[in-house]
């Protein structure tokens, strides 16, 4: 909010006659729209001018306007003619139905993603708004700036809180010389999805110039194509002075298949493992812990993160095993996934090998958007449903984050899992708690094949779920699958819904909220259909 605005609305709070003085006239160019008042009747003239220059500040400055401070003020560019598909009249008033706070936030970035795919831009009058919530909420920036089109370019270069919206002025070089921090991180992120090697070269000539904390910041981009072109200047910032930028190194090298620091790890971690097969009872994974950490083991990330409930040299096994390719433990021990987490999970240093495993299939799929990349993460998925408490603790939240992510680009893999959790979600609330996190948020919409196999999922359960004490799944489950569902194939079961559960008062109202939402996507995705 500028001064002049907050002046005015403190001059409303008191009252022009208790504070003796009128406002003054508002700067130019707004103040040729204020009419005179009669002159038998000043008061009126203090009154018109502080409400009429109430709400035509607050209205240019909601629309990205900023008052002149100097003497005088310049007229900014316009907008550049608009490239993209305007968007169709319905799907404009159902983003403002939105923009109301009446539905889920999820939904706001749900019609941004069909907007998108639709090659359409933001309605010039709902830029302001979705501003200043994505300024508010940075999760939906993503999905915002592709479609706020030359307005909204031209928009968020006028408003110091859009800054994040605005692209440099420059592309290419001319913005990694000469654009703020977090334009020249987005220009380098965009320069090595075009030209990796070229976007390194320039990082590498910048390097010895830029402050320890820009190189904190700036390294993280080389995630974007990285390859074994990197490794060099990645291995000579394992020895930079500043602790984040080695640990950056790090994180990038471990994630690199095929990387000297991910052999090194292999070295040092196969003499420590065993395989035993004894002639009753199951396979298990033997592991001798390290005597000691080196200063090359440091250098490498050992020891660099703090794994709590695990030892320090337990811990020291957990930081090599993350930094190697998760696919090499089932070359080297001609097995499957769910085979090796369960000679894991014999072992004394089970908790440690679950970790390491764990970090290393989050690194991996971090790379590898293939399907092949999720066969450990859903191992790990099965093994954390089946465990019990403490052997949960092994796992990193973040697995289900990156399960929710991919959870619908293998729909065997994930047919699967959800199998798994039907066998333990009525059961256990702790389960049906990552049911949720699953359901929730998620990037796209399910495919109608997943949506109608979790409908079956919910429909087999339906007896074990209409008893007593169980609504609270129905409250937990329902809402975040209405978000993700596939709504046509959701509407279809409706009436075979409602028949089901009858005058329940304790599924009435879910039941009723779950289709409403459902029926409000469906409105939603046809609205794009429409001539705009």
């Amino acid at each position: 909010m500028n001064d002049d605005l907050r002046q005015r609305q403190q001059l409303l709070k008191i009252g022009t006659a208790r504070a003796g003085r009128a406002p003054a006239p508002p700067a130019a160019p707004l103040d040729a729209l204020f009419q005179q008042a009669p002159a038998d009747q000043p008061q009126l003239e203090a009154e018109a001018t502080l409400w009429r220059s109430l709400g035509a500040l607050d209205l240019w400055e909601r629309s990205g306007f900023l008052p002149p401070t100097g003497a005088a003020a310049q007229t900014p560019d316009t907008a550049a003619p608009e490239h993209l598909r305007a968007c169709p009249p319905r799907a404009e008033a159902i983003l403002a139905m939105l923009l109301r706070g009446a539905h889920p936030v999820g939904l706001q970035s749900e019609w941004l993603r069909l907007l998108q795919r639709h090659g359409g831009h933001l309605p010039a009058r709902l830029l302001p708004r979705m501003f200043d919530v994505a300024t508010r909420q940075p999760a939906l920036r993503a999905q915002l700036l592709p479609v706020i089109g030359e307005r909204g370019q031209w928009l968020a270069r006028l408003h110091a809180d859009w800054a994040w919206a605005a692209a440099p002025a420059d592309e290419g070089k001319a913005a990694w010389d000469t654009g703020m921090p977090e334009q020249r991180l987005a220009a380098l992120r965009a320069w090595r999805a075009r030209d990796p090697q070229a976007a390194r070269n320039a990082l590498a000539a910048a390097w010895t110039s830029e402050t320890p904390e820009q190189r904190a910041a700036l390294l993280p981009a080389l995630s974007v194509n990285l390859g074994l072109a990197d490794e060099a200047f990645l291995e000579a910032a394992l020895d930079d002075r500043r602790k984040e930028v080695r640990s950056a190194a790090q994180r990038l090298l471990a994630s690199l298949p095929g990387s000297a620091l991910g052999q090194r790890m292999l070295a040092r971690l196969l003499p420590l493992l065993r395989v035993e097969k004894p002639w009753l009872g199951k396979a298990r994974l033997d592991l001798s812990l390290p005597e000691a950490c080196d200063a090359a083991m440091r250098r490498d990330g050992v020891g660099a993160s703090a794994h709590p409930a695990i030892g320090e040299k337990a811990g020291w096994v957990v930081d090599m095993l993350a930094a190697i390719d998760p696919r090499t433990w089932l070359r080297q021990f001609e097995s499957t996934p769910h085979a090796c987490l369960a000679m894991a999970d014999a072992s004394e240093f089970r908790a440690a090998l679950i970790r390491g495993w764990t970090l290393a299939a989050l690194r991996q799929a971090q790379l590898d958007t293939s399907p092949d990349a999720m066969a450990w993460p859903y191992a790990l998925a099965r093994y954390w449903i089946e465990a019990n408490v403490v052997q949960r603790e092994a796992v990193p939240d973040a697995l289900f984050d990156l399960i929710r992510a991919r959870f619908s680009e293998d729909p065997d893999a994930s047919t699967a899992l959800l199998d798994v959790f039907q066998a333990h979600w009525l059961k256990e609330g702790e389960v049906a708690q990552q049911l949720h996190r699953v359901l929730n948020t998620a990037p796209d919409t399910w495919s109608a094949a997943l949506t109608r196999r979790f409908l079956l999922l919910l429909q087999t359960s339906r007896p074990t779920l209409l008893q007593p004490g169980q609504p609270w799944i129905a409250r937990l489950v329902l809402p975040a699958f209405a978000r993700v569902a596939d709504p046509a194939s959701a509407a279809a079961t409706e009436a075979q819904w409602r028949a089901s559960v009858g005058d329940s008062s304790d599924w009435r109202t879910p039941i009723d909220n779950f289709f409403d939402l459902v029926r409000l996507r469906h409105e939603m995705i046809l609205s794009f259909q429409e001539p705009a």
